[in-house]
């Protein structure tokens, strides 16, 4: 809704069952597949990845919602919109979350 108001919207994404799965590793010896050799793009559910990797590799995945001690966490993708690599950095979603978290305290 911040985003929304002000220009600089992104939505909010599911990571699914087989998002995790696509980065177990594939063999006895490897626990976490970081990716495949292809662009998120070519990539089925190819967004969602990062999230889900960082959460398998970090070892959150033992800290959800019905854990002894759960931890909250979100992982916001902005590869694509960052901007041009080399190149002058967009900002984004610095200004949504500006609105949403900090305007409110002023």
């Amino acid at each position: 809704e911040a985003g929304d108001r002000i220009g600089d919207p992104f939505e909010i994404s599911t990571l699914r069952r087989d998002d995790y799965e696509f980065h177990t590793g594939k063999s006895e010896y490897e626990d976490v597949l970081q990716c495949n050799n292809s662009p998120s793009t070519m990539t089925a559910r190819g967004h969602q990845g990062p999230g889900a990797f960082l959460i398998k590799a970090s070892g959150l995945e033992k800290h959800g919602i019905d854990s002894n001690k759960p931890l909250p966490y979100s992982h916001l993708d902005i590869a694509g919109s960052s901007g041009p690599f080399p190149g002058i950095p967009t900002g984004a979603p610095i200004v949504a979350f500006t609105e949403k978290y900090v305007i409110p305290r002023l």
